[in-house]
């Protein structure tokens, strides 16, 4: 049977209808020399690199290739010697548009010469955008669309691509007038430099790095204050399929309520209020730092009750801890704004006296407190008083914390010893006496 002129109109006539149809092929063809140079490439590359072969020759295909996916090829190169044809590899090759997911199969052409690669690559960029785009796999878009997580795509310049139904539910935000729009106009002004700086630090490294994470205030429709959330960062912008950062942020508001109520805790007093011993020694030190280079001065009045015993003695620990509400209560209403009340421990209190002129001043605020304490506080149906016992010392250069508030007690056991229910300011020869009487 003779062949119809259809079937001879289509049978290559010479290798040089080969080679013109592997030119044309619509998959990127290249040969590699064994140092991994371009040889020669078809049409299809010198479109997707935006090159001829011709000024390409002699460079390193490597190049091309993402630095992540780089010991992947390296690997594949050394194998494929060994084969046949080699296994399909997923990589990213650099392109004047971009990253570029490619499907690369090579197969060793030694007959060429000894140590090249025929390779050829499939662009799979657009199928695997489409994929992720439309979601093949509806109950996935449903699991994201519906946590309780707010989840983005970002651009590299900030602005949001995309987003989630959870910014609807938690935020009470419009995504139609976020997406297109910068992300920090979600963000509180206070919080604004704190997120592009974090993504800064994401485009310095990549998802091998793991996420960068930031908590800031994000604006919800309608709040009175910002809502606190915590963000994670993922640079996915070389990824040919996704190219942008993907953040992901969840509502922290009960563990910022829960931190700062376990701080709130660990430096104040849960029977008064006041801060407690190390919230005291902490605020010292910092009045004494900033006033060692300012100049500034500094006082400590360390005050003890009187009668507490004898009220807890005569009427039991309740009528005891009315009575330390009570002086607290005394020492809010005495001291200024600028000033730090504390219980100590116990029956002791302290209080730190900033920016004053004249050491009257102080005098007065331990008056104060004396006066306000001798009167009777109502304690259940009991009239009680606590007058109480104080020492006041000042600061002066080269006076540590610990010194300071020794200097004080000191002057306080002065006061004791003088009778109580009085003040004592520290001198030097209450070192020596108060060391005989102990």
């Amino acid at each position: 049977m003779t062949e119809g002129p259809e079937s001879s109109e289509v049978e290559p006539t010479s290798d040089r209808d080969l080679l013109r149809m592997l030119r044309e092929l619509p998959d990127v063809v290249l040969v590699v020399g064994p140092s991994g140079v371009l040889v020669w490439g078809n049409s299809t590359a010198e479109r997707l690199f935006g090159t001829t072969i011709a000024e390409a020759k002699g460079v390193s295909g490597l190049e091309f290739v993402h630095p992540e996916d780089l010991p992947f090829v390296l690997l594949s190169l050394q194998t494929i010697q060994e084969k046949e044809i080699g296994a399909p590899i997923e990589i990213r090759l650099k392109t004047p548009g971009g990253w570029r997911l490619m499907e690369l199969v090579g197969t060793p052409v030694p007959w060429l010469t000894e140590g090249s690669v025929l390779l050829c690559l499939r662009d799979l960029t657009e199928r695997r955008r489409f994929e992720v785009s439309h979601n093949r796999d509806a109950r996935l878009r449903a699991v994201v669309q519906h946590a309780a997580v707010v989840t983005m795509l970002v651009a590299a310049d900030g602005t949001v691509q995309s987003c989630s139904g959870a910014v609807s539910r938690m935020l009470g935000q419009d995504p139609e007038l976020i997406e297109g729009r910068p992300l920090v106009n979600l963000v509180t002004s206070d919080d604004r430099h704190t997120v592009m700086e974090s993504i800064v630090r994401a485009a310095r490294s990549g998802p091998s790095a793991g996420a960068v994470v930031v908590t800031v205030g994000l604006t919800k429709v309608g709040a009175p204050a910002p809502i606190p959330f915590e963000l994670s960062i993922v640079n996915l912008v070389d990824d040919p399929t996704v190219g942008a950062y993907v953040i992901t942020g969840h509502d922290v508001t009960d563990r910022k309520r829960l931190e700062s109520e376990l701080s709130y805790q660990a430096f104040h007093d849960s029977l008064t209020g006041l801060g407690n011993r190390s919230e005291f020694l902490n605020r010292l030190q910092d009045a004494l730092d900033g006033a060692e280079g300012t100049d500034g001065r500094v006082a400590v009045l360390f005050l003890d009750m009187d009668g507490l015993k004898a009220a807890n003695d005569r009427l039991g620990h309740a009528a005891g801890d009315a009575l330390l509400q009570a002086v607290a209560g005394v020492l809010r209403g005495s001291i200024r704004k600028a000033d730090t009340a504390a219980r100590l421990g116990g029956d002791e209190f302290g209080v730190i006296v900033e920016d004053f002129e004249y050491a009257e001043e102080v005098e007065g605020l331990a008056d104060r407190i004396l006066e306000a304490c001798r009167r009777p506080f109502r304690v259940g149906t009991e009239n009680l008083s606590s007058t109480v016992s104080i020492g006041f010392a000042f600061w002066g250069h080269g006076i540590s914390v610990d010194l300071l508030m020794s200097n004080a007690d000191r002057a306080m056991y002065a006061a004791k010893f003088r009778g109580k229910d009085r003040r004592e300011r520290f001198e030097p020869w209450m070192l020596e006496g108060m060391e005989r009487r102990r």
